[in-house]
């Protein structure tokens, strides 16, 4: 009996062999109409007679019959990534590239090693502009080689410092890693607005890469945009002074200057690379500042608070930047500071002083997700200082963040999804203007966007403490875009609670505010940014406006 079963299932074989032979055949001499008849068996015929029979109704138009017949394999073959390369085909055909993407994964989820699999599937990320997307899948199976390297516009670089700065070159493969070191170094010298990187496959099999940017002296839009980046500031009673890229060595300087009674201020900070190496950059900075704040309703320290406070500060430094590869950057510097206050009472938050302080900063590129186009980045600061008065003390302050980009649609970035998380916390004795303060003013980075950190032109007005807790998020969407303009606007919402252990200061709870933020990019890479908020806890809503560059 047992002998009999075998003769049949051995007969059956080669049964099944001999019509899978006759399918291929007929499939490969075009004869799709007869293969598609002949590869129609019933169940337990072979992954081979499945596969083929989608082929030739492919091949005959039929996309419905061979999407059927694709699927119908699938489930009888569930390990054979084919039939979900297949099934891709067949949604590329129709113009459907989401599930031809789809049903790639599901194949390279099978056979992450699929030569077709990787290169179809990176194509079609590189058709919608995402880059490292495809670049994902390509370095997979040691793709793309890339042929020439083109600049478009030529780089205003020193050859050696341009060399350096670009981790790919003809003859390389061009992977994720390479690319976000390229980026890490373009970065951080500061001396590009925008730029892209475009790849075009040969008929050799291989890739001519293109790098197209805009210089940051750039002056797009003639005159006007040489004086809009000068005079940006005009409205809040500034002038700034931007110089990129002197010598071609990306020496970038930076100055302002504010003629506004209560809140004057002298800036400037030069930087560049050091020895002409893309992965560190130095930076020297000095700041003067004379300002009047009014604390009336944020000092709890006497009944109505403090009114006239006036504070006169300056403070220099120097930082090193260093990109110890494409997703980490530390950042080490020495800040030294002299401050006064008027009318400030005898509190020690208060007290004349000297300081210096030693700062490490981090930033990481925690998490990317290519192919859905998110990314989340991670940063720490710690500061530790000595604060020398008539009793001097030590302080420590530190800071961390996270924070996360999603481009929801597959190609552009006209929709933009972001959540951010910041904390800090400063111990010992802090001088009044090390505090952090949580509201919207254009020399505070915390922005709770639906309290003004200003009244009467004075600062004070949004509250002040040493330990804070801030989550942002927002939608923001592109309304219309020209050539020289970009105009963007998308609701938010801003929760956040700040304190001080003496209860000098603080939020007294948790402030939520919600609104809409416009964003006006134009010329010589200027952005205004306008916002309408409103707290929730008190129903207050407040307009106000910045500009940045």
């Amino acid at each position: 009996m047992v002998g009999a079963f075998s003769a049949i299932a051995l007969a059956t074989g080669q049964a099944t062999q001999e019509i899978d032979r006759q399918v291929r055949t007929l499939y490969e001499h075009g004869e799709w109409a007869e293969a598609a008849r002949l590869a129609t068996q019933p169940d337990g015929h072979s992954a081979d007679l499945d596969l083929y029979r989608g082929l030739a109704l492919a091949r005959l138009g039929k996309l419905d019959a061979a999407e059927q017949a694709f699927l119908d394999g699938q489930r009888t073959h569930p390990a054979d990534p084919r039939f979900a390369l297949e099934l891709a085909g067949v949604a590329y055909r129709r113009q459907d590239i989401g599930t031809a993407k789809r049903r790639l994964m599901e194949a390279l989820h099978l056979d992450p090693s699929n030569s077709y699999g990787n290169d179809f599937l990176a194509s079609l990320f590189l058709l919608d502009g995402n880059l490292p997307g495809a670049l994902k899948y390509w370095n997979r199976i040691y793709k793309p080689l890339v042929q020439n390297l083109r600049f478009e516009p030529a780089l205003s670089l020193r050859p050696v410092l341009r060399e350096r700065a670009f981790a790919i070159s003809a003859g390389q493969v061009f992977t994720l890693d390479r690319l976000q070191t390229t980026e890490a170094n373009l970065d951080r010298l500061g001396v590009l607005a925008s730029y892209q990187f475009d790849l075009a496959p040969r008929d050799d099999q291989r890739f001519d890469l293109t790098f197209r940017s805009l210089e940051g002296t750039s002056f797009a839009g003639g005159w006007l945009g040489r004086i809009l980046p000068l005079a940006r500031g005009l409205p809040y009673q500034t002038l700034d002074l931007d110089l990129y890229n002197l010598g071609q060595r990306a020496i970038n300087l930076n100055a302002l200057g504010r003629w506004d009674p209560d809140k004057r201020r002298i800036a400037m900070d030069i930087s560049g690379p050091v020895r002409l190496n893309p992965r560190l950059k130095y930076r020297l900075a000095a700041d003067a500042r004379d300002e009047n704040w009014d604390l009336r309703s944020t000092y709890f320290g006497k009944p109505g608070g403090l009114d006239g406070l006036l504070l006169r500060k300056i403070e220099a430094g120097g930082e090193l930047i260093f990109g110890v590869n494409g997703k980490l950057q530390w950042t080490p510097a020495l800040w030294v500071a002299r401050r006064s206050f008027d009318n400030g009472g005898e509190s020690h938050v208060f007290a004349d002083s000297w300081s210096f302080e030693l700062r490490n900063a981090l930033t990481y590129r925690l998490w990317t997700w290519p192919e859905r186009r998110v990314r989340v980045e991670s940063a720490a600061v710690l500061r530790t200082g000595r604060v020398l008065t008539g009793a001097p003390s030590r302080f420590v302050i530190t800071q961390g963040a996270l924070s996360g980009i999603w481009l929801p649609q597959s190609k552009g970035d006209d929709l933009t999804v972001a959540a951010r998380i910041r904390s800090g916390k400063g111990f010992g004795a802090l001088p009044f203007d090390e505090f952090f303060m949580l509201g919207m003013e254009r020399d505070n980075d915390l922005w709770l966007r639906g309290h003004v950190g200003t009244r009467d032109g004075r600062k004070g007005n949004a509250p002040l403490g040493t330990q804070y807790s801030l989550f942002q998020t927002e939608v923001e969407r592109t309304v219309f875009k020209f050539p020289l303009v970009r105009f963007q606007i998308g609701p938010f919402f801003d929760a956040g609670r700040i304190g001080d252990p003496s209860g000098l200061f603080g939020s007294r709870g948790w402030m939520k505010d919600t609104g809409l933020e416009a964003r006006i990019k134009t010329l010589g890479n200027v952005t205004w940014r306008i916002v309408y908020g409103r707290d929730l806890r008190d129903g207050r809503g407040v307009f106000y406006t910045a500009v940045s560059r």
